[in-house]
């Protein structure tokens, strides 16, 4: 017997088969991204930035970081969820074996929590974070990205000190860094370094700008320490520790004319800078005040006639170091005073904000600080620009772009890990 199907093979019916394609080509499974950190979080400034800004974008993005006291397991903060990884080895000591240990631990526990969470790419923000990243990427089948925050090769960090140890960093650095699907670093000296030395694509550079927001100058600081209203005030805001130059810009005081000095900011020097201080009868030109809260610290600079970042070169990556500091200044609408060094020049020169003095040397730091100061029409004219570059060009949402933009690639080159966003 023959059977007419005219009526269910036709056109008709096959119509919506034939478009499950073309739907399921506009449906996109959601990229997860897990952001590694080998440290608390919660002052790291930069994660939190890029962690809210893919997160705005649409994609799914879960921070793993190094549990410390006080911190709750996971917590979900500006559209992204942080997971803190404690260590039963927390507590045993500081030797360099134990310190491996402590590492190794870390690793096994990152690598299988960021398993479980099933990532599409994972993101290793410096090299102490990179090798479980890789082993974690590698397991899921995930991108990975490297985000190098500075020059760590070439630190001047305690445990670097060996030579063994410091080759052994370069050669891990160089062969992840090759097997990374894209690197990001926080300046264009840094990048072209690390290129050079690994031989790989320059990295993007995605500067570590503050997001600018409109900030109103204020006297907190006048008020707060009972600074003379005839007292200009130069401000350092960041962590106290060797290299910073610290010691040198106390010296500075001695030479200035009609200013003070605060230092804000984490003791990581155990209490020298106020023996320094002391030692040299500078109490009441030179003020140090604890640190205060990231969301604070604008507030803080915005009270404040100039900023000053006296970072010493002892190291390449201080050498071609740009801090943050220098992008709060810019959105406090202050002017800058800043080592000598090649990133910092290049602001300075761009944008004519400040000017740059002999980091090595008190009595070049206090005469560069006094001219800024003196002539109020430069003054003036340095902060307007300050805050102008600060609000058109030198801020997150102008960098954040480039990030971005990466991640576009990386889900244009994954036919897996899509999203509709």
């Amino acid at each position: 017997m023959a059977y007419d199907l005219s009526g269910i093979m036709g056109t008709d019916f096959l119509r919506p088969c034939l478009s499950i394609p073309n739907l399921l080509s506009k449906v996109r499974i959601a990229m997860n991204v897990a952001m590694l950190v080998l440290n608390a979080f919660i002052h790291d400034t930069r994660v939190q930035k890029e962690a809210k800004t893919l997160a705005g974008a649409g994609y799914r993005v879960r921070i793993f970081a190094l549990h410390g006291p006080g911190l709750p397991r996971k917590e979900t903060r500006d559209g992204y969820e942080v997971e803190w990884i404690p260590l039963r080895s927390r507590p045993w000591g500081t030797l360099l074996v134990i310190r491996f240990l402590k590492y190794l631990e870390f690793c096994i526990r990152a690598i299988y929590r960021i398993c479980h969470y099933h990532p599409d790419v994972v993101h290793a923000h410096d090299i102490n974070a990179l090798v479980p990243a890789y082993i974690a990427a590698r397991l899921r089948k995930a991108r990975l990205v490297y985000d190098a925050h500075e020059l760590w090769a070439d630190r001047h960090a305690t445990l670097l000190r060996a030579a063994w140890i410091r080759r052994l960093v370069v050669l891990v650095e160089k062969f992840l860094a090759r097997r990374a699907d894209a690197v990001i670093t926080v300046n264009p000296s840094i990048a072209k370094l690390l290129s050079q030395w690994y031989r790989i694509p320059a990295p993007v550079v995605v500067m570590h700008c503050q997001e600018y927001q409109d900030v109103k100058r204020n006297e907190i600081l006048r008020q707060e320490l009972g600074i003379p209203s005839n007292q200009r005030i130069v401000i350092y805001a960041g962590l106290f520790a060797p290299g910073r130059g610290l010691e040198t810009l106390i010296k500075a005081a001695t030479y200035l004319d009609q200013a003070v000095i605060v230092l804000m900011g984490k003791d990581g020097m155990n209490g020298r800078l106020h023996r320094l201080v002391t030692k040299l009868g500078l109490q009441n030109r030179v003020f140090i005040r604890e640190p205060v809260p990231p969301e604070k610290v604008l507030d803080y600079v915005a009270s404040a006639d100039l900023g000053v970042i006296p970072t010493q070169s002892i190291d390449l990556s201080y050498h071609y170091s740009l801090e943050n500091k220098i992008f709060h200044c810019l959105t406090a609408g202050i002017p800058i005073a800043v080592s000598d060094q090649p990133e910092k020049r290049r602001i300075i020169e761009t944008y004519s904000v400040g000017a740059v003095f002999d980091q090595t040397d008190p009595r070049d730091i206090a005469r560069v600080i006094n001219a800024l100061l003196s002539d109020q029409d430069t003054y003036q004219a340095m902060s307007q620009r300050a805050r102008q570059v600060a609000q058109r060009v030198l801020n997150w949402q102008v960098e954040s772009r480039k990030l971005l933009a990466l991640y576009e690639r990386l889900l244009e080159t994954n036919p897996i890990a899509r999203e509709s966003r």
